[in-house]
């Protein structure tokens, strides 16, 4: 069971920075409520299987077990995510929603390593293979604590064009873009976070089956306690520490990273933990997604049931005539 979601953990990652790292603008509205709506899924699954192992000792019925955490899972992270994010976006004013569009427009200057945070240099030079997904679905939300005149372009093609495109976008299509701005990071970082705790259970329930098929029972019983613990330390060690040169970068650390705890202390978390963590398991999630669940693109059946409608492309910036 814990192999499986692993599986599905890393797939949907990958599906998830496809479509909000888009940078065509060819995602419509309807699959980015339908990823939304699996991140709570996934999230809510993930927490079930911790619940599992948590209350193992109090449950005697397995299938009761198994029903009543997956239902308990399933119902926190659904509310949960959904009133964070909700929450996050009632509150955005006219500033957040111009400084969202701005910086999902800019993403690709900033991919190129052309755009400063008020004079700090983000990259010196365009952004490693590595990094490249997560940054293009996360751009914008980790520069979502500065104002728009915070963003500026070392390109004079881009300055150039900036003076003859100015973007003609209503209301609902801003606030669409800032709901994706914060989404991103919130249904990413829990879903990436679950999915590190669960591949941890995994890797020590290995260990232990190991031991006990070797006959080294003994040994087993020695490590049974710090087992699970000392490999979930190592794990999230190895997804937080090393970092990448986009948050090791001053336009991040001095700039972009402190403003965002300050405006946004509820996504601030998020974005940290994704940012850093995320781009440690980048080949993995895109060889899964793409090997063992052949690209599943995680749609959601009876979508209108769930009242989700609308099939329109994320709109693109047009030309003033």
């Amino acid at each position: 069971m814990l192999a499986c979601y692993t599986v599905l953990e890393l797939s949907f990652n990958h599906r998830l920075l496809e479509l909000a790292g888009d940078l065509q603008w060819k995602a419509t509205s309807v699959q980015l409520n339908d990823i939304e709506i699996w991140g709570r899924v996934v999230s809510g699954l993930g927490l079930g299987l911790l619940l599992m192992r948590w209350l193992d000792n109090f449950v005697r019925s397995r299938v009761l077990l198994l029903v009543m955490c997956c239902a308990l899972g399933l119902f926190s992270m659904w509310h949960a995510q959904k009133a964070l994010v909700d929450n996050i976006v009632s509150r955005a004013d006219a500033q957040d929603l111009a400084m969202s569009w701005k910086s999902q427009m800019s993403t690709q200057e900033a991919l190129n390593g052309r755009i400063l945070l008020r004079g700090e240099t983000l990259l010196t030079s365009p952004a490693p293979a590595d990094i490249r997904p997560v940054m293009s679905a996360l751009w914008a939300s980790s520069v979502a604590g500065l104002l728009p005149e915070d963003l500026e372009s070392d390109s004079g093609s881009a300055q150039l064009m900036s003076g003859f495109f100015a973007p003609q976008v209503s209301q609902s299509q801003l606030v669409a873009s800032y709901r994706k701005t914060v989404m991103t990071p919130v249904v990413l970082g829990a879903s990436l976070m679950f999915g590190l705790l669960n591949l941890c259970q995994l890797f020590a329930g290995s260990v232990a089956w190991g031991l006990t098929f070797s006959g080294q029972d003994r040994l087993l019983q020695r490590c049974k306690l710090w087992l699970l613990p000392a490999l979930t330390l190592v794990c999230m060690g190895l997804s937080w520490w090393p970092g990448n040169v986009w948050t090791a970068s001053a336009a991040y650390r001095l700039v972009a990273s402190p403003a965002l705890w300050i405006d946004q202390p509820y996504l601030a978390p998020f974005v940290e933990w994704s940012v850093r963590a995320e781009p440690a398991w980048a080949d993995s999630v895109a060889w899964v997604h793409r090997a063992m669940l052949q690209n599943f693109e995680f749609k959601v059946p009876f979508r209108h049931w769930l009242g989700h409608e609308g099939t329109e492309p994320s709109p693109l910036a047009a030309p003033l005539r």
